[in-house]
Parts: C-alpha cells; structure tokens; sequence
C-alpha cells in the first residue's frame, strides 16, 4: 500500500522522526573526510544506510537524510570534490531506499557556513538549490530546513525552494536556546509572523536548549499557527569528555515523557536532535507514536507584541546618548586607552584633564593593537564612579564569541553605558600571548545588527522578562582604504543593519580629511573625524609602517622629520589644528585619539575644537 502525502498524515497523526545521526557516526568512528558527515553517503553508503535502519526498527516514520551542512563552501573548506548535487541525491536515495513505500523521508538541508557573507543573496540562494536539486532527484517527500538561528537566511532559503519546487512541501525549523529566542535575538512569534506570508508547510524548531526549550517554545507556537508544527530537541545539554566531544546525560525515559507533552501540547512531528539515539526513539514511539494531534486552542493572528519602553531597568541611570548632540552642534569625544596591567591611576587623572577641558565624552578601545589591557568595561566603570564622564565603548568581535559580546553589551547596558562603537578589532598581534586567537564570531555589521535587535526588544524570552535597550551604536570608517567607494559600500551594510553615526580612523592632513568627508556625504549619517597629534618623527614613521589602518601622508611625515619631545610635540599639534579648522564646517565631531598617553594635548585640541564654529547643517 502506497504511503499517503506527507502533510494529509501530519493532520491525523503524530508521526515520529529519527534521532541524530551524527552523534550515531560519532561513537561508531564513522568520521568523513574532514569530518563531513554527509561524505559518508559516497564513502561509506552501507554505513549510513545501516543507520537508517536502526533508527526504522526503533519506530520512525519519517526519515531524515544525512545531507545536514553539504553546502558547497562547507565541502571546499574541507577539500571535498564531490558536488553538493551528488551528494545530496545519494543521501536521499539511501534514505529512499530504507523507508521503503510506506515511510516519509525529509531531505535536510543546514544554513550555509558563515563564509556565506561574502556571497550575494542569488549565489546564497543557489547553494541551497544545488543540495535540494539533488535530494528531489533521490525520493525526498518533503524538503527541511532545520537549525537556523537567523531569519533572514531562512527567509532566503524559503524563497529559494518554494519558487524552484512549488509543490514541494518545505518544512522550516530554527533553534531556540534556553533563553527563549534563537542565537540572534529571533522569538517564536517572529519567526511564525515572518513564515506565515510564505508558502511554508510546516513550521518548528530542533536543536537549541534541550527539551524543556522546546516545551517552551511549542507552548508559543500552538496559539500562533494553524499549520503543521515539528519539534526535534536535543537530549538534553551536552558536556564534554576529555577530548572535547559533546556528552549528553539525560536519560532516555526522560527525553520521551518530554516527547509526550511535546505531543500533548500540539505538536504532529516529533524527533530527536542532537544526542538521541534509536533507543531514545524507540522509547519516543512507545509515548507519543500513532496518537491523533491535540487540539489546539486560543489561536491569534501571528503578529509580534509590541516591545515594552525602552530601557530595560538597568542598574544605573542612562547616560545621555549622543544623538541630540550630534545635531545641534559638533562634538568632541577624546579615547583613553585602559591600562596594560591594574592600575588606572594614569588613566582616570588624565580622564580628568580631558574631562575638565571640556569633552562631551570618552570613549575607550577595547584592546587596542590586539594587546592585553585591562577591560575596556571595567575602565568605563572606574571612570563613571570617579568622574561622571559619558562613555562611548568600543565592542570589537575579535576577542569575545558571540554570547561573550552580548553579555558584554547587557553589562555595559546595567552600567547606563548606551553609546557603542562597534568595530571588527585589529588582527592579533604577534607579541600577543601564546595561544591567543581571534573569535571573529561576527563582522561588525553584523554586531550593530545584533546591537539593534536588543534596541528592538528581539532578544526576550516573553512571560515578563521582556526588554529593550536604548543603545546609541555607530561604526568605524577606513580612511586609508585605497578606494574609499568601497568603504563607502561597506559601511552601507553599517548603516542598513542600525549604524547611526560614523567614526574613523586617524586622518593627518587636509586632502584625506575631505576625501573622507565626500565620500561619506551619501550616507547622511553624522559624521566625527579622527584626530591623532603626532609626538615625533619616529612616531609618524611607526604609525605609517607598522599601524594596520593608518597613513600617515608623506608631507606630514616632512614636517615630523628630525623632530622630537617639545618640539616635536608642538609640530603634532600645530598639523592637527590646521586640519582641524579647515575640516570644520564638513563634519559634525571630533574623535581625538590620545598619543602615548599624552593626555595635555588632547586637552590642548578639546579647547581648540570648542572655540572653532558650530558644523554646517
């Protein structure tokens, strides 16, 4: 007897999925090239095939394909020739072969690796056309997009499928974490708003927090849709072994009773993720299998909540952004470094030089030139108990993962911190300690786009832990980039993902200073000019060398030759206050950046940039 359409069986049944194949290739050593595990369907077909069958024998209706992260820039990365296309189709055949006539088999498909950033939105929508390609071609029922955490990329890959394959059925999961929302800040009722206009079969979640996550989230879903619902959760939180691979302690009676009220809630297709194994399914049949899905009540249209007021209670009152200042007249905002070790008693006096001049604020670097100092956070703390001065913090994605940052954010936040520069960091510095790395979890655009989803309450987890936070965030500018139209083009994507103000890097003479301000005047965004007072020769040379990001033009490197202390000193302030001036009616502030620790001569300019004429408007 032939098997019915996948998604008639979903609306008088609760079906069961399979578990995780990759933690059964794990314990069995079955590791692919590079540890691909969809590689195994060309390597070792038989292996795969077996585990199909174990996970059939356990009691799964619906099969999934080990197709999961074959994308083509995955296989590049680990020198894997075979062709997503082929891939793909001999995991759905395999899948096909196992499930027989009367079982469903789902072709899997992962969001694409983040190098996927460098590519445009067709070529990203073609990496997944080229793995569905093959799993329609191999038997697939249905085709599952499971473990996004970014809803634009689901979006895409939504998109791309049902145009290519309109009577498909496309089944579209993120992950949620314990925290309510997915890695970038996207709640249930998000996702389900977004989804609902789309030609989506079936909506759910897998991966994530574990089972009591996924309770959490299916108790949102079932008042926000009428369509089919999947939930595979993992087994649990995992821990690690020795050798850092993933260990999940949960029982498997425990990870059924949650299947059960996964199914008492409302769910029609329940599976395991990450960690469970044939015997969790089978005791997941044995619970939740064969039952018709419960009724569903109180279903409203799938809109977001509107986000609570701004601010979130933090610890400390907020301090003002520089918005309202931005306008109504130039600004002033001078860095000081933290200190290389625990002492900031040099830093808070010289804080106080700048503060008694008359900055509008002080902005901090966050280990800057990649060497080790004290917390960037840690410094703004010290600086606002002892001096009530405004912080402009810097956040690079260098040295924190992507929980790191946001942590560092609410912190900064509880603190009343609310301006933000948000930069990628320089590149690791070779003196750097042993073993050190850069995270790079993110690009910068990326950090402002996270930074403007807590602005827009996308990171609560609902039941009155809602928040929003009132952050001020802006980005760096390059102006020793050759082509500055490409910097210009970069900081576009700043700019559409929430940048409200742009801050460069050191500029040392005229001609640059108005390159820069041309180039920007298409973005409209206020604009603050970096400012560096040169100290001596030696100091021009070693920033145009060796400084990632600055140039030091030839002709102020001839006015800095031969000089040194006072004199040289005198020569560095006297080239930025020219500049200064002439630049003035172009740009809406200053970014005075302290050269050694010389904290007398950015008061020296502070004062100067105060007397010169308000910016044009």
């Amino acid at each position: 007897m032939a098997r019915e359409p996948f998604l008639d069986a979903l609306k008088h049944r609760v079906l069961v999925g399979d578990g995780a194949y990759g933690t059964l290739f794990a314990r069995r050593g079955l590791l692919a090239a590079g540890h691909i595990g969809p590689v195994l369907n060309l390597l070792k077909p038989g292996f795969v095939q077996a585990a199909h069958a174990e996970y059939i024998a356990a009691g799964t209706e619906v099969v999934e394909t080990n197709t999961f992260g074959a994308d083509r820039l995955t296989l590049a990365a680990a020198d894997i020739t075979a062709t997503p296309t082929e891939i793909c189709r001999a995991g759905a055949r395999l899948a096909r072969e196992a499930a027989g006539d009367n079982l469903w088999v789902l072709g899997t498909i992962a969001p694409i690796s983040r190098a996927a950033g460098k590519l445009s939105e067709q070529e990203r929508a073609e990496t997944i056309i080229e793995q569905a390609q093959g799993l329609v071609e191999g038997g697939v029922d249905a085709l599952l997009l499971e473990t996004y955490s970014d809803l634009d990329d689901l979006l895409l890959a939504v998109q791309a499928l049902t145009s290519r394959y309109p009577h498909m059925p496309v089944v579209a999961q993120m992950a949620f974490t314990l925290a309510g929302t997915t890695t970038t800040g996207i709640s249930p009722e998000k996702m389900v708003a977004s989804l609902e206009k789309t030609a989506v079969a079936v909506i759910g979640a897998n991966c994530g927090g574990g089972e009591t996550a996924a309770i959490e989230v299916l108790k949102r879903l079932v008042v926000l849709t009428t369509k089919p619902i999947s939930i595979y959760p993992n087994r649990g939180l995992a821990d690690f072994d020795d050798l850092g691979r993933p260990v999940y302690i949960e029982s498997g009676d425990y990870f059924a009773r949650s299947a059960r009220r996964l199914a008492d809630l409302g769910a029609n297709l329940i599976g395991g993720c990450c960690g469970t194994t044939p015997d969790d399914i089978r005791r997941l049949k044995g619970l939740a299998g064969g039952r018709r899905p419960s009724m569903r009540h109180g279903l409203v249209r799938a809109e977001p909540k509107a986000a609570p007021a701004a601010g979130g209670a933090p610890t400390f009152p907020l301090q003002r952004t520089m918005e309202q200042d931005l306008r109504q007249g130039r600004v002033v905002i001078a860095e000081v470094d933290p200190p290389r070790g625990v002492d900031a008693t040099h830093e808070v006096a010289g804080s106080r030089t700048l503060v008694e001049a008359g900055v509008d604020a002080i902005t901090i670097a966050d280990n800057p030139l990649s060497v080790m100092r004290m917390s960037n956070l840690a410094l703004a703390s010290i600086l606002t108990r002892e001096l009530n001065v405004r912080i402009v913090l810097h956040v690079a994605c260098r040295d924190r993962s992507l929980i790191g940052t946001q942590s560092h954010l609410l912190g900064a936040y509880a603190m009343g911190i609310t301006n933000i520069l948000a930069v990628t960091g320089d590149p690791v510095a070779t003196q750097a300690y042993k073993g050190s790395s850069g995270v790079f979890d993110m690009a910068s655009h990326k950090l402002i786009e996270m930074i403007s989803s807590f602005n827009k309450g996308e990171f609560t987890a609902g039941r009155g832990e809602n928040f929003r936070t009132a952050f001020f965030v802006g980005g760096a500018f390059n102006c020793a980039s050759l082509k500055l139209e490409n910097e210009v083009k970069r900081f576009e994507r700043k700019m559409i993902a929430g940048a409200r103000f742009i801050m460069t890097q050191p500029v040392f003479d005229l001609d640059t200073a108005k390159r820069v301000s041309d180039a920007c005047a298409s973005l409209n965004l206020p604009l603050i000019l970096g400012v560096m007072p040169l100290v001596s020769e030696r100091n021009a040379e070693f920033l145009h060398h060796e400084v990632p990001g600055i140039d030091v033009p030839e002709s102020v490197r001839a006015r800095m030759a031969g000089k040194s202390g006072k004199a040289g000193r005198e020569e560095g302030l006297a080239i930025a206050r020219e500049m200064m001036q002439q630049i003035a009616p172009h740009v809406q502030g200053y970014y005075l950046i302290t050269p050694m620790g010389r904290y007398e001569m950015i008061a020296d300019l502070t004062r100067f940039a105060k007397s010169l004429a308000p910016a044009r408007a």
